[in-house]
């Protein structure tokens, strides 16, 4: 039997969450396509892939999806390649270096999917962090390019906002780069530890964050994983984009992550989460900051649910009430720039993070002099 749109879209819901790995993709197309299975929501059931309740919500995405004719250009290849990577059998997932190249003192500070986070000294004294692929990853080539094609990427971009990176190396098995250590806290955390930022202070934050996005836009990088713990707040201020590992660099015909979209879908845009490549712009970046202000002026993400499907279809077909519906004391001028940045249509958000920047740097200016006058 052929592959169908729906059957491409279940796959690619079901690869970009985590549920199914590249090789159970595999699988399920081909049971499709020798017709073991009608198609891949079956499939899935029948291998015991997917639990029966998740796979008939991931149905009801893809079916909606499909609907609206959208992603029709997903070939079943892009689909496998987003699929997670399983670790090999035996793999030693735990394994952590105490030195790499010429950093010692290593400590673990965080770890995430694409990476680990080593906190450790240059021979020079200096602290620095460094992220290093996971061995898991290492036996896989397309990881490794992924991994160089992300330090080229952030290694090109020198900006006060933008966490800056020194040295990439290879030491055995561990391939790393050395970038400043930032000694602060993320957004995320401030908003765990305030319930939300009081307007003005997530105005600044934003501001400081577009400006680090529109010089990597300039340099035609898009991050497409902006969210609150990926904008750290140092001690003496200083807002600072980290982590670039799923950004896409539109002068290459690759994208620097593996697979066709992927991040958190609570902060992805519409179009991110539809599959488009070619749709995937600068004004990505823009909602996902909106998001990210909404977060952090009332406490709330716009869209939540009980799973990454439930999610999906709110970011999708939903609207979120304003800003200023959720917690009274934001303004109404702030609420109505976040909910232009995060407007599900691309062309009816900001133009690009110049304009965003004006318009929070209006804001800012006006609070200022009503501030001077009280």
């Amino acid at each position: 039997m052929p592959i169908t749109r729906f059957d491409r879209l279940y796959g690619h819901v079901a690869s970009i969450t985590g549920l199914l790995s590249a090789a159970q993709v595999e699988q399920l197309f081909t049971a499709v396509e020798t017709g073991e299975a009608r198609d891949m929501a079956t499939a899935a059931q029948r291998k015991g892939f997917i639990p029966g309740d998740i796979s008939a919500a991931l149905a009801i995405i893809a079916g909606e999806l499909a609907a609206r004719r959208i992603a029709q250009d997903i070939s079943p290849k892009q689909v496998v390649a987003s699929g997670r990577h399983q670790p090999a059998p035996g793999s030693e997932t735990g394994m952590s270096p105490k030195a790499l190249g010429e950093y010692r003192n290593l400590k673990q500070i965080a770890r995430g999917a694409m990476g680990i986070i080593f906190k450790g000294e240059a021979k020079d004294g200096r602290v620095v962090a460094l992220k290093v692929l996971p061995l898991q990853m290492v036996s896989d080539p397309t990881e490794i390019d992924r991994f160089k094609r992300e330090v080229e990427t952030i290694r090109g971009l020198e900006h006060p906002n933008i966490v800056r990176v020194f040295d990439f190396g290879q030491d055995d098995d561990f391939y790393y780069y050395a970038m400043e250590y930032l000694d602060g806290r993320s957004l995320r955390e401030l908003i765990h530890d305030r319930g939300h930022l009081s307007p003005y202070h997530a105005a600044e934050i934003s501001r400081d964050a577009a400006r680090g996005l529109q010089f990597a836009h300039q340099h035609g990088v898009i991050h497409r994983d902006i969210k609150p713990s990926n904008i750290m707040i140092c001690r003496d201020g200083q807002v600072k984009i980290v982590d670039f590992g799923l950004a896409f660099k539109k002068a290459s015909a690759i994208l620097t992550a593996t697979g066709l979209s992927l991040g958190t879908p609570a902060y992805m845009s519409p179009e991110q989460i539809e599959g488009g490549r070619a749709e995937v712009t600068e004004r990505s970046d823009v909602y996902s900051l909106g998001i990210t202000m909404y977060e952090a002026v009332t406490g709330k993400r716009p869209y939540d649910g009980e799973n990454h499907y439930d999610v999906m279809r709110h970011v999708l077909f939903d609207e979120p009430p304003p800003a200023s519906d959720v917690e009274p004391g934001v303004p109404p001028e702030l609420s109505g720039i976040i909910s232009r940045a995060m407007a599900k249509a691309s062309g009816e958000r900001f133009g690009g993070m110049n304009e965003l920047i004006a318009a929070l740097e209006h804001f800012i200016e006006g609070t200022q002099r009503q501030r001077s006058l009280s």
